[in-house]
């Protein structure tokens, strides 16, 4: 009888003693960490999908010459031109855009060439350049048609015989 006894005993599984007071503490730090690798996953994820590649061209070149910038700014304040930059939507993604130009006498700059570049701020492959004609009293004018809508910078470049004019503008189009 003992024998049976004895494995009988045996084959009884031993009662199991409760848990220790805080055996889930290293599992917090587990899913603390879990979730902070997840949340950089999904954050590279959107870093990698949504750049969109725009870049300034050329920043070593254009910070050497910033003193440069800083003195043609000055003389085209000197000069005092009145310069109207103009977009006017007409349907979407098309508009007008208008430029006009007197000196600071109130005379009207005729003979200048008058370039506008419509730069997409947000993304590359977009941008546009146009040569406005000139349409009498000061007046510049062309049509354009924009591939998107949303923002887009205006950037004006004057060219004339008595000096140059830059300026930008931000516009939204439909």
């Amino acid at each position: 009888m003992s024998m049976s006894s004895a494995a009988g005993h045996s084959r009884r599984s031993t009662p199991r003693s409760p848990r220790q007071p805080g055996w889930y503490i290293p599992w917090l730090f587990v899913a603390g960490f879990a979730v902070v690798i997840a949340v950089n996953g999904v954050m590279l994820h959107f870093a990698l999908s949504t750049w969109t590649g725009v870049q300034t061209e050329q920043h070593f070149l254009k910070g050497i010459r910033y003193n440069e910038d800083l003195a043609g700014a000055r003389a085209q304040a000197e000069r005092g031109w009145k310069v109207g930059l103009e977009f006017t939507g007409t349907d979407p993604l098309k508009g007008l855009v208008a430029v006009t130009l007197h000196d600071k006498h109130g005379n009207l700059l005729k003979d200048a060439k008058v370039r506008v570049t419509f730069i997409r701020p947000t993304s590359e492959g977009h941008d546009q350049t146009l040569d406005l004609p000139y349409l009498g009293e000061g007046r510049y004018a062309a049509p354009v048609t924009l591939t998107l809508p949303g923002q887009w910078d205006m950037r004006l470049v004057v060219d004339h015989s008595s000096g140059d004019y830059q300026d930008q503008k931000r516009i939204w189009v439909k």
